[in-house]
């Protein structure tokens, strides 16, 4: 292992013969750095902190890397075709930089063989081709968040991919007709400007298990929002707060999910049919004037329903029946929800 700390380094020559196994360079003035042919000792390199503008070339020659980092240096552009032939590599890190354009000039053979995750956020991406990532067949998480994203292109179809992270970027609208990703389990879609859901995502993800789309524009003018969401049979979290919702009315009988987020919306009606046991949601600071849950004890639902207009709580002494849940109109104000 070396490590090259704080250095005025400005080039970097790595020969074939060395023995390095990991190399680590952190806040250097490095501009460019050039890996000899035939390479067979690196597994892990990690450059944070440089001058590079870009991806060096000869970083194809790195036959046994398995982890590539990339972090908090100058990298304007990206051809991921020079990284394709790496058959070990597993991880691929390119976040805070300054990338605007990947492209993906040609691939052959096995082409990205073993790479699992890409770390992509923080960059100036304003276009995604999801062609380049569906060719990736061992991808399992694919984080492109905090960029300037507003359009994408393709259709994305991975058997592998879990974890689609596409948070903190532009989009107004997104369509995965045509999707096909079996395995994804986390969506991540918060700080959008999304108005309505992923067009065609309950169809093309059915075994998804946490959404998240807080901090977007999503209202009830999408008439099918709930029956839609309904169709996930597997969902368990479902965070859609800081939204612009009236009602939260789910027709699927049998909920799956155990976990919900509605804060800081407009709901000013709720209803949820025959919670499955453990459900906790979060109601603070919305509107809520009715909530109706039927066949709900105690031991049912878990309820998070802070500064609203009215307060609710169980009453085992209500009319001699127990456990029953009771609400009643609150006038308090509420600072902490402005």
């Amino acid at each position: 292992m070396v490590n090259i700390l704080c250095s005025p380094i400005e080039q970097a020559y790595i020969p074939s013969r060395t023995n390095i196994t990991s190399l680590l360079l952190l806040d250097t003035n490095l501009t460019d750095v050039e890996f000899e042919m035939h390479n067979s000792k690196l597994e892990i390199l990690t450059i944070i902190q440089s001058r590079l503008k870009r991806v060096p070339d000869s970083i194809k020659h790195l036959g046994l890397v398995k982890v590539i980092d990339f972090v908090r240096s100058r990298i304007e552009f990206v051809d991921l075709s020079v990284f394709c032939k790496l058959q070990r590599l597993q991880i691929l890190n390119l976040m805070h930089n300054n990338i605007a354009f990947l492209n993906l000039s040609h691939v052959s053979g096995f082409a990205f063989a073993s790479l699992k995750e890409i770390f992509l956020s923080h960059n100036l991406l304003t276009r995604i081709s999801w062609d380049a990532f569906s060719i990736m067949k061992a991808l399992r998480l694919l984080d492109i968040s905090n960029n300037l994203i507003h359009c994408v292109d393709g259709v994305l179809l991975s058997s592998s991919l879990t974890n689609l992270e596409l948070s903190g970027n532009r989009l107004t609208a997104l369509s995965c007709c045509g999707w096909n990703l079996t395995s994804l389990t986390n969506f991540y879609l918060n700080n959008n400007t999304l108005e309505q859901l992923p067009d065609c995502m309950e169809e093309t993800m059915p075994n998804l298990s946490y959404l998240g789309l807080a901090s977007n524009q999503l209202s009830n003018d999408d008439d099918n929002i709930w029956n839609r969401l309904g169709i996930l049979l597997h969902l368990q979290m479902l965070d859609l707060s800081y939204n612009r919702l009236t009602s939260v009315v789910w027709y699927n009988i049998s909920l799956s999910v155990r976990y919900m987020n509605i804060r800081n919306n407009r709901i000013q009606y709720m209803s949820i049919p025959m919670p499955k046991d453990g459900l906790n949601f979060d109601a603070g600071c919305t509107t809520i004037e009715r909530f109706q849950v039927s066949s709900m004890s105690s031991n049912d639902i878990y309820s998070n329903m802070y500064c609203i207009p009215m307060h609710c709580s169980w009453n085992s002494e209500l009319m001699g029946y127990r456990n029953r849940f009771q609400c009643s109109r609150d006038g308090e104000s509420c600072p902490m929800c402005v």
